[in-house]
């Protein structure tokens, strides 16, 4: 059978969930009787399901898969003690997940039937279309943006240092402690941070860093130059990655910020600018007929709750500009 890890992981918890489909079953059973390393998964997945038993109730669960309570996502959060075993966790997460106003809930802790070894990592990943939000041990909050990551050494968080590791885009509120700076670890800039909260943008798709400060200071450490900036609150700096250009202004912090509550607001944005969001949020691709139809600008708020059909429907109703789908990709088009 000749299938991705990341499909395999996907059948294996649609299975240990009673989710799976009379066809999706018969895979995964062909798949475990190949051998005795994908057994010895499959049971280590079926290990971690039942473990939430104790924590669960299974009528709870049953009653209600596409809206788990917030307790099943902190037992998710707070069992994970390896990379592996996070994944392994994420992925029944991912399964049964629901939209981002539910998930905003995880809270990280250390539970008492796992240990956490020295040099352990943990990775919390936000999947498309949604937003989640984390406490670390030190009390400061993260809001993980849509197709998002960070990652942190939990041996060390909290004792030796508070560094984190971004890529995406995410919201921080950071418990104050000048004697163990926060740190914001990206590709070309580091920030850091004594007690604030601010927003950092860094896509690796991206052409441009952003971080915009809602209240507080930050240190904004820029590795290509080997100098730092510090911003005020109110002010946004990108920087341009090609050029390496850098523009500080400032700003109304909460347009760049509302995301972390599943909405997005336009203020005389571009139809470019919108669609650039829609694509990360529903992973999907735009076409523009002509293509100049992305100068448009626009104004207005969409919710991440919201599917793909209701946000065409307001640049329509808001523009003028009809759409249509073919084949998994949108096309927008002039009216007239």
């Amino acid at each position: 059978m000749n299938y991705n890890q990341d499909h395999i992981d996907n059948l294996i918890i649609k299975s240990i969930s009673g989710n799976a489909s009379p066809e999706e079953q018969s895979c995964i059973d062909e798949w475990v009787n190949e051998s005795t390393e994908n057994r010895k998964i499959f049971n280590e997945f079926r290990k971690v399901w039942n473990l939430s038993e104790n924590i669960i109730d299974r009528n709870e669960i049953r009653a209600d898969k596409l809206k788990l309570k917030g307790a099943y996502l902190r037992y998710i959060s707070g069992i994970v003690n390896s990379l592996r075993r996070y994944s392994v966790l994420y992925r029944i997460a991912a399964i049964l997940a629901f939209p981002v106003a539910l998930t905003a809930g995880w809270i990280l802790f250390r539970s008492p039937a796992v240990t956490i070894q020295t040099g352990q990592i943990c990775e919390i990943t936000s999947p498309k279309g949604h937003v989640s939000k984390c406490t670390l041990p030190d009390g400061s909050k993260i809001w993980i943006n849509t197709g998002s990551k960070i990652i942190y050494n939990t041996a060390l968080f909290n004792t030796e240092n508070r560094e984190v590791h971004l890529e995406g885009e995410a919201y921080f509120e950071v418990t104050k402690n000048e004697e163990k700076p926060f740190r914001v670890i990206t590709e070309h800039v580091d920030v850091k941070v004594t007690g604030t909260s601010f927003n950092v943008s860094s896509y690796n798709c991206s052409d441009a860093f952003e971080t915009v400060l809602a209240e507080g200071s930050v240190a904004l450490e820029l590795k290509f130059a080997r100098k730092e900036l510090n911003l005020k609150p109110g002010q946004r700096m990108v920087l341009d990655l090609k050029e390496r250009i850098i523009d500080i202004n400032s700003v109304d912090a909460e347009i760049y910020t509302s995301w972390r509550n599943g909405e997005i607001i336009f203020k005389d944005a571009t139809l470019n600018d919108l669609i650039g969001e829609l694509e990360r949020i529903y992973d999907i691709k735009f076409h523009l007929k002509p293509r100049s139809l992305g100068d448009f600008r626009f104004r207005g708020m969409f919710s991440y709750n919201n599917n793909l059909i209701e946000a065409l429907e307001k640049i329509k109703k808001t523009s003028g500009i009809d759409y249509y789908i073919e084949k998994k990709e949108v096309w927008l088009k002039s009216s007239n």
